[in-house]
């Protein structure tokens, strides 16, 4: 009788996965990677400081010729990212994203370099943007960068590239916990013990670093608040209506101005420069708006702002932001958004104090719970948001309000607009990161979600005669021979079982002599990607999936064939992905692009590409047919609720009019 002995297996699997080398060598490249992202941190910083000192000096601050500060600003910002890395333009977060969706986590070294000069300027000649998104960019580049030096695998750049992200939101704020929950709420998406390991070596030692250099206290300080009457958890549920509305509002004025600024006919290196002077003359009004306004979010945590300033601000700075990031200047959205709801929750709670019959806090405590909630609501992030104002504020009396303020926003932020500002802005280009992670299954997918439950058991004493009968009446490659407890005591495999029986013939033959030993199984809490390696490294086309607590009753059966077709499904997603992705990048920046829809009144229904007619200058540049994208080819027939994405030169724009009201689909 063979014997089913897994211990072997079990001893090496066990051996390997415990190895000091793969514990401690993450562990020293993500403290790595968060100690040098603390130093960028630090430097980052004090550029800042530097520049907007030298520029915003005082014989230049009161007088008419600070509008044109941030116009200077972005007379150098453009050249730099237009001609040298075009990835450092915006708030950074949605091209860490990218890289790690189509580029294998691969992030360009320049970046981080483009992206530190490009933003200091930004910030320091006044742009309405903030420092957190490019130091996130900026670490998540020098995680990457040392994981392709290293030549690792793309799951331990990823890892790396969400310890630099982690590590830049330490730094940059002093906020360890809320670094980590960033990386895996908004980076990762992911709460892994194995992920978020290394993410927190990396955000401790980043702010050890910015401790150091940069100071041990809070980067706001407020004085304590606490809820004083129980109806006032009414006023923060409707104050968490308003961050809802408010954090869209942001999303959708920040799109209609990106929008605007792309389709705009001007060379690209100077738009950065036009939004300075829409930046400066707004700034000139409200000064509170230039940079980061972390002043100015500490005098509304402080309730020194008066009301109708409040007011203006939230408006003026939705739009001043906007306009920054929209026509091409560096930086984050996570600083305005927290002086958003600084100033939205200030107003409110001014407001609130007037017609309140009750006490209620002061209104900097709304204005706590309004920059949560506002960054909530936008980012999607929640944890993170209720963490980093209490390591923000070194105030935790707002808890209970905090958190229904949070979750209110959140709610009906996704009831109003399904992506956060982060994805939303590459879905607007065509990339679903959501679809991205399904196609990544052999990694995201454990095998209880390939195996088949459909496998063949006999008895160790079933003869061979109807061993052969039964084999071929299920047309089966392997059975599974079992004892009378019933656990498993060898495999019957085709090929071995022929040749036995060509050399012994099956007289006198039962099950048990033909079974041979399995030496390898895996179990179904496994990773899809580590069983496939083994059945690869052994040259197995089916092996038993045995239950996590008896490794002897077997719970189904890994098929190549199932493996195979998962791994199909997942390089035909991902290179369609980054099919797109290249076309999209492919179109020269003085192109316009152009979406419709193929609607059931469309003469262009049922007609290939080739029989279109289009317009010289016109081209198809990806069909989203379903939820799957392709590269459009001349024989490709339209079909009904198609959704095209056209690129046309800008004087065939009138011709492409004519081309879509004359086939019946939407004009643009």
């Amino acid at each position: 009788m063979s014997d089913f002995i897994p211990k072997d297996f079990s001893l090496r699997r066990t051996i390997a996965l415990n190895s000091g080398v793969h514990f401690v060598r993450p562990m020293l490249m993500a403290g790595f990677v968060g100690s040098a992202t603390g130093f960028l941190v630090v430097g980052f910083i004090k550029l800042i400081e530097w520049t907007t000192a030298f520029l915003f000096n005082p014989a230049i601050t009161n007088t008419f010729w600070v509008i044109f500060v941030p116009v200077l600003g972005g007379l150098i910002v453009g050249p730099w990212i237009e001609f040298l890395a075009p990835e450092a333009k915006g708030h950074g977060v949605p091209e860490v994203l990218k890289a790690i969706a189509l580029r294998g986590s691969r992030i360009r070294p320049i970046v981080g370099i483009v992206k530190i000069v490009t933003s200091v300027i930004s910030i320091g000649s006044g742009f309405s943007v903030g420092r957190e998104g490019p130091i996130v960019q900026i670490g998540s580049a020098l995680g990457s960068s040392l994981g392709q030096l290293l030549k690792l695998p793309e799951s331990r750049i990823r890892n790396l590239v969400a310890c630099g992200a982690a590590a830049g939101i330490a730094g940059v704020f002093n906020t360890p916990i809320a670094g980590v929950m960033f990386a895996s709420e908004v980076i990762l998406r992911d709460f892994g013990a194995n992920a978020l390991s290394t993410v927190v070596v990396a955000a401790v030692s980043a702010s050890i670093v910015s401790r150091i250099f940069l100071g041990d206290h809070p980067s706001f300080m407020v004085p304590s608040y606490h809820l004083h009457h129980p109806s006032e958890i009414f006023l923060y549920f409707i104050l968490g209506i308003l961050a809802a509305v408010a954090a869209v509002s942001f999303m959708v004025t920040l799109e209609w101005s990106e929008v605007k600024f792309d389709k705009w006919r001007f060379p690209v290196w100077l738009k950065p420069a036009c939004a300075g002077l829409l930046v400066g003359c707004l700034g000139y009004c409200f000064p509170q708006i230039f940079g980061s306004g972390l002043s100015a979010i500490q005098d509304a945590l402080h309730g020194n702002i008066p009301l109708q300033i409040l007011v203006s601000l939230i408006f003026v700075k939705i739009l001043a932001t906007s306009l920054s990031l929209g026509g091409g200047s560096s930086g984050g959205v996570f600083a305005p958004l927290l002086f958003i709801g600084a100033v939205l929750g200030g107003a409110f709670g001014q407001l609130s104090a007037l017609r309140s019959v009750v006490p209620i806090a002061p209104s900097g405590a709304y204005a706590l719970v309004g920059m949560a909630s506002v960054f909530a609501a936008a980012a999607r992030a929640p944890i993170t948001s209720i963490l980093i104002v209490f390591e923000l504020t070194g105030s935790y009396g707002m808890i209970l309000p905090i958190m229904v303020a949070v979750v209110t926003a959140t709610s009906i932020a996704k009831i109003i607009r399904k992506d956060s500002i982060y994805l939303g802005k590459l879905k607007s280009k065509g990339i679903d990161i959501n679809s991205f992670e399904e196609a990544r299954v052999l990694e995201g997918l454990k095998v209880s979600d390939v195996m088949s439950q459909e496998f063949h058991l006999v008895r160790q004493d079933m003869a061979a005669k109807e061993l052969i009968k039964f084999m071929s009446t299920n047309m089966t490659k392997s059975i599974f021979v079992i004892d009378h407890k019933n656990t498993l005591v060898g495999i019957v495999k085709s090929v071995e079982f022929n040749r036995i029986l060509l050399a012994e013939g099956e007289d006198f033959l039962i099950a048990q002599d033909i079974a041979i030993s399995v030496k390898e199984y895996t179990f179904p809490d496994e990773p899809l990607n580590e069983a496939a390696k083994l059945m690869a490294a052994h040259h197995l086309t089916e092996m038993p999936v045995v239950d996590s607590l008896n490794t002897t009753k077997v719970i189904g059966v890994l098929r190549s064939e199932d493996v195979f077709r998962v791994y199909a499904e997942h390089v035909s997603r991902r290179g369609e992905i980054t099919s797109r992705q290249a076309h999209d990048e492919a179109v020269p920046s003085d192109m316009m692009t152009v979406v419709f829809t193929v609607n059931p009144r469309s003469l262009i229904v049922g007609k290939t590409i080739k029989e279109l007619n289009l317009p010289e200058g016109v081209h198809f540049n990806l069909v989203k047919r379903g939820a799957r994208f392709s590269v459009p080819h001349g024989n490709m027939l339209m079909l009904i609720k198609d959704r095209i994405t056209v690129i046309v030169m800008p004087q065939q724009e009138e011709a492409l009019r004519e081309w879509l009201k004359r086939n019946r689909l939407k004009d643009f």
